[in-house]
Formats: C-alpha cells, structure tokens, sequence
C-alpha cells in the first residue's frame, strides 16, 4: 500500500548520527528536504554494524523509518529514498527533482544490491581533478568503491598523472572514506617502479631482492589510503603468451603481495588478466591477498557477453568462468571485473549508449559469482559531458 507524506513542513531527524555515513545520511535528508518545524515528517536513521550495502525502508504517514545493514548501507537508503521522492543525481555537479507528490509505494521495502563492489574508475586528469565531484555523485549513486587509475608520467595516455592525484588527495580521500567507500589506486605502475631485470626475476619466481623490497615497501607507505593497489606489468609487454604468460604475471603479483602484506597489512594486490594474461595461470596458485581482476578489453562489445551467437565473447565467458574457478579453489580475494563501458580511447569515434547490453553482461557477471565490477572513464582529454552509460551502470550494478 502507497503512503503519502506531507513535507511541506520538512523533515525532523531521530537516531544515532555518530558515524559518519549515517550523518552524511541525516545531512542530505534534510539538505533535500528541509530542517523541520512543528509538524514536520519524523525520519528515525538506524544501522546494524555489518558490512552489506542492503536497506530497509518503513513508511507511515507522518514518519518514516531507514535502517541499513551496515552505515553505508543507513546512506544508501537515504539516497534510494530520496530517488523514490523523485530527487536524482545524474551527473556530477547536477541535480534533478522531480515535481510529483511525496508518494512511497510500497510502505515497507527492503533493498540490496546484485553486486556487492560496484566501483568507478577514474583513468584521466580531468576526472581526478574533479575527484570530489565525482566521488559524490558516486555515492549518491549506490556506487561504494573509487579506483584511481594513475600513472607517474606527466600526460599519460588511459590514465591520470598520480601528480594531480597527490594533490587532490586529502580531500578526496576524506569525501571517499566519509561515504564509507573502498579505495583503490594504481594502474600499470611497475615497469615505472622497477627496472626490467628485477621484474623478470619476480616473474621466473626468484623473489623480491632487498632493492626490490625497499622499493615496493615506499610505494606501499606512500599510498596509505590504497585498500587495494594495482601494480600491473606493461600494457603490452613483450616476450611470453598464453599460460606463460600469465603464470609470470601471477608469480609476480603473489611476490609483490607478499612485500605489500608485511608492508601494511591487509593490502590487495590483484593479478590482472588482460591481453596477453588473459589465459588462466593454472600452474601458480594464489596468494592469499591477490585477487582476480578480469580486464575484457578485446570482447566484442556490439553483442552482450550472453550473445550466443558471438564467438569472440563465448571466449571471453569461458575465461572468466575458468579463471574464477581457478582463484576460488586458492580461496584468494574475491573475483573483480574491469570494464571499458565509458573508454573514450576504445570507442574512439563516441562512446555508444551501452545500457541494455550492460544490464545483460552485469547479471551475467552477478551469476559467475564476481563480486566487484569497475567501470572506466578515460580517454575524453576533458571533463566529459553527460553520457547514459555512468548512471546506468550505477543502477544496473545495484539491480542486475
């Protein structure tokens, strides 16, 4: 049954407020819907302290109820309701409202997402720059991890300089952290960190030397606020394919994940498969800190990866399954995928609107049991303009 409620008069807040997404929560109710005076629509915030994204939401006239699985998850309620009464976020910077009555249906709703890690990355000077707009609009967007895609060159093509990351960081740190986001940092770092002989020994297995280790440990130390740190090899690195290929790459993830977890304990390093790692490094096991990160760049992105009549994506379907099978058996970090849905660089003639075959290759994903999907946004040289493919894919992870 639909409740209608009355907020001409604003909203009044009741609940613990002490953490700080569940503030952020209170902030933006009464941001969107007015500070409340005498008869003003009660809005009582609660949280478990669990870690889910999930929600519920009780309405009644005169009062209504939120209570998150976890305080991101209180956040997220507030911002699913506030999409209810019509309020959106579709692009950072913007904000649309709807004129329609206050109108929640049905009364009680409980909510959780498909995806458990929907994440965004930001691959380019322009975004980072504006790393804090970006972050909010994620969050209001159900988004709950940031990845900043970086290289130390000082115009890096497909990333951002981790010189304007530097800078933008205090804050963009404390907005990401305030939204209880988990963030990411890196890119293809380490042909730029180590020279190429130490990374050949990582990759034939003889182990970090004490310069590669002291090395490896400062970058650690440098990037206090990186859960997760990518350290790939070069984009197209020559020499090995196929399986040897990506036994090298996993051997060297599993010794830099090693120097990384003494280093700081708790620290992801994933093992990327991407071009030639794409194959299943069946002859290394991972680590107990290095994860799948699934980078489809050569898929065919015309067809869903469900198409059954693209064989190109079959390819790309049967790999995946393979390679999470292969990390589930090690029992390492859950299976993350990279995605190229906003890559102006791949899609060098505009960006297409992408949305329904998003919402068939995120169930697809949700169904071979990946846990986090990441979206990248480079390759405009400027701040882009309002594009469907951010906010769909926003939605789509929360609902695939």
């Amino acid at each position: 049954m639909a409740v209608e409620l009355d907020l001409s008069r604003g909203c009044r807040l009741n609940g613990d407020l002490s953490a700080p997404e569940a503030a952020l929560a209170g902030a933006e109710l009464e941001e969107a819907l007015g500070r409340g005076r005498e008869g003003a629509v009660e809005i009582v915030l609660a949280h478990r302290h669990g870690s889910g994204d999930g929600f519920r939401r009780l309405a009644s006239p005169g009062r209504l109820e939120l209570l998150g699985d976890s305080p991101r998850g209180l956040l997220f309620g507030a911002y699913a309701t506030l999409d209810e009464l019509g309020m959106r976020w579709p692009w950072p910077g913007e904000r649309a409202v709807d004129g329609r009555a206050a109108r929640l249906d049905p009364e009680e709703l409980t909510d959780a997402p498909a995806l458990p890690g929907r994440c965004l990355v930001l691959g380019e000077r322009a975004l980072v720059e504006r790393a804090d707009d970006w972050i909010t609009w994620a969050a209001r967007n159900r988004l709950n991890r940031l990845f900043v895609h970086v290289s130390t060159g000082s115009d890096p093509l497909g990333a951002a300089p981790d010189a304007v990351w530097r800078e933008r960081r205090p804050e963009a740190v404390a907005l990401a952290r305030q939204r209880g986001m988990t963030i990411e940092y890196g890119g293809h770092l380490l042909p730029e960190l180590l020279p190429r002989a130490q990374i050949r020994a990582l990759a034939e297995g003889q182990g970090p030397s004490e310069a590669v280790r002291r090395r490896i440990v400062q970058h650690v130390r440098a990037h206090p606020e990186a859960d997760v740190l990518h350290l790939w090899g070069a984009d197209r690195p020559p020499g090995a394919r196929g399986e040897d290929a990506s036994n090298a790459a996993l051997r060297t993830a599993n010794a830099l994940a090693a120097v990384a977890e003494h280093a700081r304990p708790g620290t992801e390093v994933p093992f990327l498969a991407y071009h030639d790692t794409e194959e299943v490094p069946r002859g290394v096991r991972p680590r107990g800190n290095v994860g799948l990160l699934f980078a489809p760049r050569e898929r065919c992105y015309e067809h869903a990866l469900t198409d059954p009549g693209c064989r190109r994506n079959r390819r790309y379907r049967e790999l995946l399954l393979a390679h999470v099978d292969h990390f589930g058996a090690a029992d390492g970090r859950p299976a993350q995928v990279f995605e190229y849905w906003f890559d102006a660089l791949l899609f060098s003639e505009g960006v297409p609107d992408l949305a329904s075959t998003m919402a068939r290759d995120l169930a697809f994903y949700r169904e071979a049991g990946v846990h986090t999907v990441q979206m990248l946004a480079t390759g405009h040289r400027r701040a882009p303009s309002p594009h469907p493919n951010p906010p769909a894919f926003a939605r789509l992870a929360w609902s695939a």
